[in-house]
């Protein structure tokens, strides 16, 4: 996902800490200036803007070093971008199995345009090639593989390989959802809603302190279940994205078994992490009350648009969800170890299609 460009203001004269001073203008061309925080107005009006940025960077999540280029035209800024390094194991889009296993001890470090936690990759201002060949120049200098996470097709970058990432479902929730719905899947969707109405639901806006070491057991919970975990965050994430979060909570009488972070702006829900007590959830069927609660907590707030990521996409179809495809986007600086990396993730990556298969096995 990209932004149209907008003017963009030239740094203040007061220094940020990670610079000496704004870069120096000069006639044609692009200059790059790397910051260590997202500007004030970054993203301003996504759900996911400088709030969310810097609630990951101040997290200090093990194994991602972050910042933020600057792009200027003479002396004036014209695209911002996030960028992060990592080691990135190779097995990560690789399906479960002996093979993943084996793989595991191997990572390859990369510079990356984009975040970890987004699911989709965005740069602030003008995507032009000379933008990018500009970053991608400062990228270079950081890691052998330079690369853009799940950003659309068709972005102007030359000699980049491409691998399509995992599609990001968005529920759009319109007039009488419900009624929209076949009559088949919405006797389905209802016996799954009554499996868990003897869960209590609270949504509480910010952060719940007094339960914070059981939400954070109940994210590695479903961290360790995932297929395709990128990040483990730490506690300290979560209670620092509090501010601008709301939390549902599932309650079995008196015992917290699940929940959902939810990130909510204007008509947008965007739900970023859940956890769950697998044995207590499994005569609920936890997973899909917690995702239609959401839907109805959709349509009594006035959320237009329910954001649920990757995964379980055949549950998520039959909702109505559309999955808007996202690319990644690598390049390594050695063309003949650029043909291996590319011939290996090719190879390898589990592919979109195939993730229904896995859905519906699950």
């Amino acid at each position: 996902m990209t932004r149209a460009a907008r003017p963009l203001q030239p740094p203040p004269a007061a220094p940020r800490a990670a610079r000496t001073g704004p870069p120096r203008p000069r006639a044609g061309g692009i200059v790059i200036e790397e910051l260590a925080d997202p500007p004030a107005d970054f993203l301003a009006g996504e759900v996911e803007d400088y709030a969310f940025y810097k609630a990951f960077q101040d997290a200090a999540i093990d194994n991602f070093e972050v910042a933020y280029l600057r792009a200027y035209r003479n002396g004036i800024a014209v695209a911002t971008a996030p960028i992060f390094t990592t080691r990135y194991r190779i097995n990560t889009t690789m399906k479960g199995g002996w093979l993943k296993r084996l793989l595991h001890p191997f990572w390859l470090r990369i510079a990356c345009v984009g975040h970890p936690l987004a699911d989709y990759g965005v740069i602030d201002g003008e995507v032009s090639t000379e933008v990018l060949d500009a970053f991608n120049r400062r990228l270079a200098t950081k890691a052998p593989i330079v690369s853009y996470k799940d950003f659309p097709a068709a972005l102007p970058l030359d000699g980049f390989a491409v691998e399509p990432g995992l599609p990001v479902a968005a529920l759009a929730i319109e007039g009488d959802y419900w009624s929209g719905l076949r009559r088949s899947v919405r006797a389905s969707l209802r016996r799954r809603l009554r499996k868990g109405q003897a869960l209590r639901v609270e949504v509480r806006d910010g952060y719940p302190a007094e339960l914070g070491g059981r939400i954070y057991e109940l994210y590695l919970n479903v961290h360790r279940h995932g297929e395709f975990s990128f990040e483990l965050l730490n506690q300290r994430y979560f209670e620092l994205v509090g501010p601008f979060s709301k939390y549902a909570l599932y309650w079995e009488g008196d015992t917290l078994i699940g929940f959902c972070l939810l990130m909510c702006k204007g008509e947008r829900m965007h739900a970023k992490y859940l956890g769950m007590d697998y044995e207590r959830g499994r005569r609920y069927g936890l997973y899909f009350f917690m995702v239609l609660s959401l839907v109805e907590m959709c349509l009594r707030d006035g959320y237009t648009l329910c954001q649920t990521g990757c995964t379980t996409y055949a549950f998520k179809q039959r909702l109505g969800s559309t999955l808007h495809p996202v690319f990644l986007y690598y390049r390594h600086r050695n063309a003949a170890v650029n043909w291996g990396v590319r011939a290996l993730m090719a190879r390898l990556s589990v592919k979109p299609h195939e993730l229904a298969c896995m859905d519906e096995a699950a």
